[in-house]
């Protein structure tokens, strides 16, 4: 490894990462220990106070940011557990330090005196500071902060165990007869295990949701398999039940309205105000146009009760059901020419995934060079981890190393079943001035299928990539001086704006046949095979032809607005649970009914009484309560950026050098309200966000 840039991070030993965590939570306990005992409140400036902190964590970001990797998709279960525990611990310290009143008292004299600090320095005392006042230290006393903390204990722990529930869920088999399967491919109907009986075992998860409730043409294996589903993980019930109503009680506690108003205080949302004002104009704004594109299922629904077709249940009512819906817009995509299986085969797993990462290095004048597999022994959790050196290659620094980036794709047993963006290494100044250099995981579960022994992604796999791809970007480019304010460390609109941003790039007919390559020119056993299959047939074009891109592309207004609708319902739900107007009315409320209602709203069908989507809610119980309206500023901010930098010419590296160096360059090093209006020119609107769906 001696000719590598930067040393690649080793995967610690099964056994040692609990040992590992103690060992650093020891040294910054003992820190902040030596800190109290020594530093005055007369005396206590950034230095003397709150930078060893700083300096002590990015020390430990490495070993840190490892055991997050290996909670998530460490092959290995007791591997994950005993990252867990790690976890666990940490958590535990952290609480030890939030009831640490003389080192409270230290750091917020210390930002008396930040006259002669750099901004970013100013700006994470400032910050952490701001943090402090908003849980009540300076006002509350002894008794109540350290019924917060422990309260706050018992939050932590009851989302570990939510998020470990959700992690490890498995929901067995359901078991349907061929018949029963009809309408799914042939392959994948044969990837089933046969049981006795002579019906085929269908693994309840999210992959063989999506394919049953999309192509089975028997409405009863539709219902069946929606109904398991969506009821799954109800010993999560209660326990988010509890978690909200902790939430509410500890944010009152600190003088807080509620747990919204809390979180969104260090958010770009104004207040929980504004935040829930911009749900309702849009959901307004939208409802219509949804509304619209939901006739075209019911009228599709109506023609096949007309018809008597197995697929619907003749003896029910017309009203379109949710566990229909995905069956009726695949035939109305069908009927509008968007073949979404033809598509997949122009985007065979291997070949695609190096083309978009060729596209975007190339944008941004990047250069990735592969990481021998002899390098990557015991510095990878999996066989499947494949790792690139990046270099710059643009005139302002040309040969310079920018970080790794590490790209784990596949769905395996025990790994993380989402897909995100992992800092495995964050980039800081060090004492001498040298720069820890950043590595970024780009982490998905995609679950490809195989067709002639080939893997083929879907062109939502593509829409993941590209979003993912942002974050990855953001960490792999940004450059502060602590890690505290790199990469993704940012308010969540404007972290996910990005991402949305370079969604945009999986809709653009040039990129898109850029990145496409049939599957049978990629490997002469692919094409044998394919030839068996079609003998009188021509080979197909290697390019993913225009027509079958178009009518996608012309599509996606309407499927964005269906898209959008959601992620209001689930935004607003977030809100409601979060922000409620007192505790009692909390205690009142029925949140797996108001879920149900909201699903209802936003779908346009009946409300689904079996459900509880609450259960699998992940966001909320992994730092995003009350945050996931973020998902929905991201829309607005992801198209301001794009239809203001990259639509006029996507692949000018102009355009791409101005995005890296303007929001990409600043991590969380600045005010990023501040950062982004700059980069517009004025502040954000929702206009170009409508105008791209076709509302005026």
């Amino acid at each position: 490894m001696t000719g590598l840039p930067q040393t690649l991070l080793r995967v610690p030993s099964k056994n040692d990462l609990v040992q590992i965590q103690k060992q650093l939570i020891d040294g910054r306990q003992k820190l902040i220990e030596a800190i109290m005992e020594t530093v005055n409140l007369e005396d206590a400036t950034f230095d003397s106070v709150y930078a060893p902190v700083l300096r002590y964590d990015d020390n430990s970001l490495n070993e840190m940011n490892m055991n997050m990797t290996l909670n998530f998709a460490s092959p290995d279960a007791e591997v994950q557990s005993e990252a867990e525990t790690a976890k666990k611990q940490w958590s535990e310290h952290y609480t030890w330090a939030q009831g640490q009143e003389k080192y409270i008292q230290l750091t917020m004299a210390a930002s008396e005196h930040t006259d002669s600090l750099d901004p970013e320095s100013k700006r994470r005392l400032d910050k952490r500071v701001e943090y402090l006042k908003r849980l009540g230290h300076g006002s509350l006393d002894a008794k109540t902060r350290k019924a917060y903390l422990d309260t706050r204990k018992e939050i932590n722990n009851l989302c570990q165990e939510m998020n470990r529930n959700i992690r490890l869920y498995d929901g067995g088999n359901l078991s349907f007869t061929d018949d029963e399967l009809e309408g799914l491919e042939q392959e994948d109907v044969e990837k089933y295990e046969k049981h006795n009986s002579g019906k085929r075992l269908v693994p309840l998860n999210r992959t063989e949701f999506t394919k049953i409730i999309t192509s089975a043409s028997n409405f009863k294996t539709r219902k069946t398999f929606h109904d398991a589903w969506t009821s799954r993980l109800p010993e999560n019930v209660p326990l988010f039940r509890k978690l909200i109503l902790l939430r509410d009680e500890n944010a009152r506690r600190i003088g807080f309205k509620s747990d919204a108003d809390l979180c969104l205080a260090g958010r770009m949302a104004k207040s929980t105000e504004w935040a829930e004002e911009l749900l309702q104009d849009l959901a307004i704004r939208l409802r219509e146009p949804g509304r619209e594109v939901f006739r075209a299922s019911e009228v599709i629904k109506a023609r096949l009760m007309k018809e008597e077709s197995e697929s619907v249940d003749v003896n029910a009512g017309t009203a379109v059901q949710n566990w229909e819906l995905g069956y009726l817009k695949r035939i109305e995509a069908k009927e509008h020419k968007v073949d979404h299986q033809a598509i997949s085969t122009y985007l065979p797993f291997k070949q695609t995934t190096a083309a978009i990462l060729r596209n975007i290095t190339k944008y941004l004048q990047l250069r990735l060079e592969p990481v021998a597999k002899e390098d990557l022994v015991g510095c990878v959790w999996s066989d499947c981890v494949d790792v690139w050196a990046v270099w710059d290659e643009g005139e302002e620094n040309k040969g310079q190393f920018v970080g790794y980036f590490y790209s784990d794709l596949l769905d395996r047993p025990n790994k993380y079943k989402h897909n995100q963006t992992v800092e495995l290494q964050g980039s800081f100044l060090r004492e001498d001035g040298s720069r820890q250099y950043p590595a970024a995981i780009l982490m998905c579960s995609f679950s490809p299928a195989v067709v002639d022994g080939c893997k083929l992604l879907k062109h939502a796999n593509i829409i993941t990539m590209y979003h993912e791809l942002g974050h990855a970007l953001h960490v792999l480019l940004a450059r502060t001086r602590w890690g505290d304010s790199h990469g993704y460390r940012v308010c969540l609109e404007f972290g996910e704006g990005i991402g949305t941003c370079m969604e945009n790039y999986a809709w653009l007919q040039d990129e898109l046949q850029s990145i496409s390559c049939h599957y049978v020119y990629t490997g002469d056993s692919y094409k044998q095979a394919w030839m068996e299959r079609h003998p009188d047939q021509d080979l197909p074009p290697r390019e993913l032809p225009a027509d079958l891109i178009s009518g996608m592309i012309h599509r996606r207004a309407r499927n964005r607005i269906t898209y959008c609708l959601n992620q209001i319902a689930d935004a607003s739900f977030d809100m409601a649970v979060h922000d409620p107007k007192s505790h009692r009315d909390l205690e009142a409320l029925d949140e797996t009914r108001l879920y149900q209602d909201l699903e209802a709203q936003s779908t346009f069908t009946p409300a689904d009484r079996l459900s509880y989507p609450q259960a699998a809610f992940s966001h909320l119980v992994s730092g995003y309560n009350s945050g996931y309206y973020a998902y929905v500023c991201s829309n607005v901010f992801g198209e301001e950026i794009f239809q203001s930098n990259f639509a006029a010419d996507p692949t000018s590296t102009v355009a791409w050098n101005r995005f890296r160096r303007q929001l990409l360059e600043h991590g969380g090093s600045r005010d990023q309200t501040q950062v982004l209006e700059e980069f517009l020119g004025r502040p954000p609107t929702t206009a170009s966000l409508l105008k791209s769906l076709g509302i005026e």
